[in-house]
Formats: structure tokens, sequence, C-alpha cells
């Protein structure tokens, strides 16, 4: 099921967007290149905390008090955001927003392939993903309420409320996390050992080895050592590559009220209109996502989200009227479907343990350096019709989606490899082989 916190959680990154209609942009008396590395600045700090974090979570016995710490972290940032005064003092916060943030989204991905089969985990990835996808529709309504409604009370802008307020859920949903969720299936106290035996064994009985990490996993040699192993592999290379053109094809997310308030609309309106984009978009994903698992394809999934969204990029640059450019949104909203990518990492790459979580969380960060370029892809100079940063967006998910491809093509043939012997999924050992048996 998708993380509760998930529905804050791109909210606290989207606000950005949202509260620029509001006078964020103009009360710190930024220019658009300060705007816009204000919203880059939050990758590097992104990037940076990816690999580390998900390491964490393949050493740790309880994940969920990690993944609770981060959430709270991250809501204590996003409120204090409401007194930052210029753009150093933006930039500060953002950088550790992206720092905090970077522990959760890889995290629970690793989390949730410690649970699931590859035919199931694509589809709970998909809920995560939905909650970040719901978020961003979410957030334009809070946003609505918030900016509309508090603007000046108190004597504080409807901006400053914004981050207040969302930052202040995200501490009450931090809280809640170590009673919602459980840890490991080999670490959860409240299962009972025939429970702990079902659920570790459903994961040996879909590839064949226990996904429970060895103690040597937990070493610095041995972290380092699948740090080694998962930037050696080829398939992690063309993943990652994938991912990141992909990521940056999609940049039109953190401009999406600025490319909706082209349609000529109030602040509030604006604000209701990114709404129903996502919430449709979502439900796409979702179904997408399912059919996927049930079918077990990946690549045709993938290759009908690209289709959406090179679609609504295309209405975007051809449409004259209102109404065409606001039916482009729909289009490149159910591009973020994609996201099966990242249930594709789990099932290419399911054993050893430490190698997935190394994999998962190399392919994120590696992704999310696209981020930063395309945050400068949306000046206001470009506007209304943005075709510029469009025409950057369709070339994107076209090379994204020849390297998928390419990679499909390559694991066809690795599977035929592996009918015919002349290959192995995974090296493992003895000692695996005889706990798995048990």
């Amino acid at each position: 099921m998708s993380h509760p916190a998930v529905l804050i959680h791109r909210p606290q990154r989207g606000n950005l967007a949202n509260a620029r209609l509001k006078g964020l942009q103009t009360d710190l008396n930024l220019n658009d290149t300060q705007y816009a590395t204000c919203i880059s600045v939050l990758f590097a700090g992104y990037i940076f905390m990816q690999v580390p974090s998900t390491l964490i979570m393949n050493a740790i016995p309880k994940p969920r008090l990690f993944m609770a710490t981060v959430v709270g972290l991250w809501g204590i940032i996003s409120a204090l955001t409401s007194l930052c005064d210029n753009f150093s003092d933006l930039v500060v916060c953002r950088f550790f927003l992206g720092f905090v943030e970077a522990a959760f989204y890889p995290s629970a991905v690793y989390y949730l392939s410690r649970w699931y089969t590859r035919k199931e985990v694509g589809f709970r990835i998909a809920f995560l993903n939905a909650g970040n996808m719901l978020a961003q529709g979410l957030g334009g309504l809070f946003a609505a309420g918030i900016l509309g409604g508090m603007e000046n009370v108190k004597g504080i802008r409807g901006w400053r409320w914004l981050y207040i307020i969302e930052g202040s859920i995200t501490v009450a949903f931090g809280l809640l996390l170590p009673f919602i969720l459980a840890d490991y299936p080999s670490s959860t106290n409240w299962l009972s050992d025939r429970e702990r035996v079902i659920a570790q064994g459903r994961l040996v009985t879909d590839v064949g080895i226990i996904d429970n990490p060895e103690n040597d996993e937990k070493s610095g040699s041995g972290i380092m050592r699948g740090v080694l192993m998962a930037i050696s592999d080829i398939k992690v290379w063309a993943l990652a590559f994938m991912y990141f053109t992909y990521i940056m094809g999609l940049s039109f997310a953190s401009y999406m009220p600025t490319i909706t308030a082209t349609l000529g609309f109030s602040t509030t309106i604006t604000l209701l209109l990114t709404f129903p984009p996502w919430a449709l978009a979502t439900v796409y994903a979702l179904a997408n996502s399912w059919h996927s698992d049930r079918t077990g394809d990946k690549f045709w999934h993938i290759a009908g989200a690209y289709g959406f969204a090179i679609l609504g990029y295309i209405v975007a640059l051809t449409a004259n009227t209102v109404s065409g450019k606001y039916v482009s949104l729909f289009g490149m909203c159910m591009g973020y479907s994609g996201i099966i990518i990242l249930g594709w990492i789990s099932t290419s790459i399911p054993r050893p343990p430490i190698k997935r979580a190394a994999s998962i969380a190399f392919i994120n960060a590696f992704a999310n350096i696209g981020q930063i370029p395309t945050s400068y892809l949306w000046p206001t100079r470009w506007g209304k019709r943005y075709w510029q940063s469009f025409t950057t967006e369709i070339c994107l998910m076209a090379l994204s989606l020849t390297i998928a491809f390419a990679y499909r093509q390559y694991l066809i043939s690795q599977n035929e490899k592996l009918d015919r012997g002349e290959a192995e999924a995974y090296i493992t050992d003895e000692q695996i082989v005889k706990q798995s048996a048990e």
C-alpha cells in the first residue's frame, strides 16, 4: 500500500511553485535565475543523501523508526521555510529539505522490495508514486484555500502560512509512522514465527534466494562491495540513463502552476485547475502499473506513459485555445505513470539485497541530477507558449524511450542465455542456499 506520508511529500517540494503565484518571489526579491536556483538546489541536497540513506535501510532492523524521523525532519524544515526573508535563507532551507527528503523515497522503494515479490512490487511502487502525483494536485487545492483565505492573517503572508500548515501536518504524520509501519519480515516483532516464515518464503519462492542481508553486508566492506557491484553492472547504468532522461523530460511539474497560469485565470482558479490533471494521471498510473504486474511487461507500459507525455507536449505547442492548452496538461501528467521504471530496477536486480539497495539509490541519485539543469528550462521570458521548453521535453522523452527499448532487447538476450545455461542470474554461496531451503 502507499506510504501515508507521501501525500505530504510532494507539496513540500511543490509549495515553491504555488507560493510563487501569491508573492513569494516578490517578497524575497528573487529574479528568474534566483528562483530557478532555489528549485535546483533542492536536488543538490537530494542527490547527496540518496545512496547513504538506502544503505542505512539495508543495514538497520527497524526501518519504520528511520523513515519516521526523516518525515518529521522534513516537516520541520518545511515549516521553517516560512521564516525566509531573502534568497540566501531560501537556498539553505531548500538544500536541507532536499537532503532530508532524499532519505525517504528510495528508502521506501527498497522497503517495499523487502516485502513484495517481483510481480507485486511494481503496483506497490505505483501506489507510492500515486501518492506523489495526487499530492501535486492536492497541493494546489490546499494552496488555493490557504493562499486565498489566510492572506495577512495575524500579519503573516498567505505563502508563509502555506509552509507553516503543511509542515506541521507532515510532522504529525512522522509521529504516527512508528505505529503504522511494520519493519522487515525478519524483524517485525508482532509477526508470529509462522507468519515470518511465510513472508520470507514468498520472496524465496519468487527468486530462489532468501532476501535477508547477511551480517557482512551490513559492515563497511560489505556496503562498499554492494556499491561496486551496482556501478559495475551495465543494467544499472542503462536504467540510470533511462531514468535520468525521463526525469528531465518531466520537468514541467516544478512549473505546473506557472504553466497553468498562462491560461489567464485568477490565482485561486489556476491552483484549482492543477488538480484534475493530476487526479486522472493518478488513476491511470495505478491501472497501468497493475496491468504491468499482471502481464509481467514493463517496456510497453512505460512506452504508453511516454506517449501520453509527448502527445501532451505536442498539443501544448500547437493548441491556440484555452481548452486545448488545458487538455495538454492531462497528457503531460499522465507521463508520470512511467515510474514503472523503478519497479524494473527491483525485478532486474533482485539479489543480493545490498546490491539492490545500492542500485535503487544510485539510479535515483543519478536521475535527479537532471532536475538541476531543467530547473532553468522554464524562464518567464519564454512564456506564454514555452515552445523551447516543450520541444526540449519531447526530445528528452524520445531519447529515454530509445534507451528503454535497447534495455528491453538486452534483457531478452540475457534471458535467452539463462535458458541455455550460458549465464547465472546472480552469484550466491552454500550458506545462503541452505538458509533459503530452510
